[in-house]
């Protein structure tokens, strides 16, 4: 019984057997940042994905200088048509450390909440970031994809009115002088 081969004699399962490792190591840089459009019918055209996504990151939530919790949240910075990709490279962990940093000093907080962040805040904040890190022009927009805190924590109460129901009245003042008959 003869073996299958190819037109150099080598079997197939020797060129499978060489061929599986590499198509597996490929397969992530394919998968990576390209991304196949169809233009107008003259076939296909590899284009560069404008989106970079950055991994989750923890958030403080501080009121009134005390930590009240962290919130772990999602970005997508947004590259404007033509951006630059490899200009963000090695440049993810110095933006983490400038938010992390930013939300100490001027809290995110999402006004009467301990578990959302003000996305407007955090939005103009990496924004104002990123133009210091890799230059201004080189994201369009900030995607904030999912929020999720790390303990639920219930809202502030908001301080009582006084005289409202459910508020202790003060004590009346009692002279503390003795009654002499």
């Amino acid at each position: 019984m003869t073996r299958p081969s190819n037109s150099n004699g080598v079997p197939r399962r020797a060129v499978l057997a060489f061929a599986a490792p590499l198509v597996l190591c490929a397969a992530p840089a394919f998968a990576s940042g390209k991304k196949k459009e169809k233009e107008g019918g003259e076939g296909e055209k590899e284009k560069a994905d404008p989106v970079i996504k950055l991994g989750s990151m923890a958030l403080p939530i501080v009121d009134g200088g005390r930590l009240i919790n962290y919130v772990f949240v999602e970005l997508s910075l947004t590259l404007p048509p033509g951006g630059d990709v490899t200009a963000f490279a090695g440049v993810e962990p110095k933006l983490r450390d400038a938010l992390v940093r930013a939300a100490h000093k001027q809290p995110f907080n999402k006004p009467g909440s301990y578990v959302l962040l003000d996305e407007g805040k955090l939005k103009s904040t990496v924004m104002r970031e990123a133009a210091v890190l890799v230059g201004k022009g080189k994201i369009a927009s900030v995607t904030i994809g999912k929020q999720t805190p790390r303990n639920f924590v219930p809202p502030p109460k908001p301080p009582a009115k006084p005289g409202a129901p459910g508020t202790a009245r003060p004590a009346p003042q009692v002279d503390s002088a003795p009654i002499i008959p």
